[in-house]
């Protein structure tokens, strides 16, 4: 009997303290530990230092990198808790045309605007958009062909790894600028003519000699007379005041397109909130175009400030002057993708590509500024 009495009272001990415990306030349940991205999130200031051998008053610099940061500045502050500010050191001030690329990398500065030309051999295929023989109708055209090949293809945007690419742009067309007139190829024999990247090899083509100097130091070169000529997009005439020291104009646009580059330092990417690189990425995209007809508009209005102000000559080559000048540069393609498979690069495939793009956006844009 006893033992039965206590087996009942057992079992209501079980039944009834939860059911007492059940009923009495439930601890608060701690917070979840926030997220990265949440943390990322509280607000902050970034002060950019932004390095480029354009001079300060050049349409690029004004035009161009002004108003690119600004729209990332001005949309950072109004979609995010953060700001973002721009520094810029123009005309080298900060780094020089050949050490941006490095300089960049390196964290000399968080962002930089340059040529892969003037750091010869550490771009071997981007060498291939400087060539010789595309339409290449524009600026426009020039750098969505760049741009669209870099996206696509893994080998070029190795060439990069080392920063985070903002986007490209380049030049489009460009026409030989002397201080003596080439009328014909006979003329440019034995000049010396300012000419990087891919370009030189064409120059060399026709028998000039090839001087490689950043555009920057040209003004010196052809007031010195270290060079006779340059190879050139025509808005250099007025923005790095090329007109002052050169008389004539040759039209040559199937020879020339010089690639640029706008790169940031890969800590400066990594330390931007996600909010903030997104922003980075929408207005990239958008700017690509913008800095295309840029230097298209440029490239039109250089040449009509050298003609209006400094009195140029322009030259246009005949049809049978143009057959001999493209004669001279046919093989220069062949030998590039030679060179460039002999170093275990798909040269062909790039070249392939290349003239792919070059003939879409030609399609599509090739009347732009025309």
């Amino acid at each position: 009997m006893k033992y039965s009495y206590f087996l009942l009272l057992f079992i209501l001990t079980l039944l009834i303290v939860p059911a007492i415990t059940g009923c009495q306030p439930s601890a608060e349940p701690e917070p979840a530990p926030e997220t990265e991205e949440e943390q990322e999130e509280t607000a902050q200031q970034f002060n950019l230092q932004f390095a480029t051998f354009w001079p300060a008053m050049d349409f690029q610099v004004t035009e161009g990198h002004e108003i690119w940061a600004k729209e990332i500045s001005d949309r950072v502050a109004s979609e995010t808790p953060h700001t973002v500010n721009f520094q810029f050191h123009p005309g080298g001030a900060l780094l020089g045309a050949v050490e941006i690329y490095e300089g960049v990398a390196a964290g000399a500065a968080d962002l930089g605007t340059t040529c892969p030309s003037y750091t010869a051999g550490i771009f071997p295929l981007t060498e291939a958009f400087e060539l010789p023989g595309y339409n290449n109708d524009n600026a426009l055209v020039a750098s969505l062909t760049m741009y669209e090949a870099w996206k696509r293809n893994e080998l070029l945007q190795k060439e990069y790894e080392d920063v985070k690419v903002m986007f490209f742009w380049a030049t489009g067309p460009g026409d030989f600028m002397t201080n003596t007139p080439v009328r014909t190829l006979d003329d440019l024999s034995g000049q010396q003519i300012r000419a990087v990247g891919g370009t030189v090899a064409s120059v060399e083509a026709l028998g000039a000699t090839a001087v490689g100097l950043p555009m920057s130091e040209s003004y010196v070169a052809l007031d010195s007379g270290i060079v006779n000529g340059i190879l050139g997009p025509t808005d250099t005439l007025k923005g790095f005041r090329l007109a002052e020291v050169t008389n004539y104009i040759t039209k040559t646009p199937f020879i020339y397109n010089i690639i640029f580059m706008k790169v940031m330092n890969l800590d400066t990417w990594n330390s931007l909130p996600p909010s903030v690189q997104q922003i980075f990425e929408e207005v990239n995209e958008k700017y690509v175009i913008e800095y295309g007809k840029l230097r298209a508009d440029y490239t039109v209005e250089g040449q009509k400030y050298a003609v209006e102000e400094y009195g140029h000559e322009v030259f246009e080559l005949n049809a049978e002057e143009k057959a001999r000048w493209i004669e001279r540069l046919e093989p220069m393609v062949q030998s590039w993708i030679e060179k460039t498979d002999n170093l275990g690069l798909p040269g062909q495939e790039i070249v392939d590509l290349v003239r792919e793009l070059d003939a879409d956006f030609s399609a599509e844009y090739g009347d732009y500024s025309k």
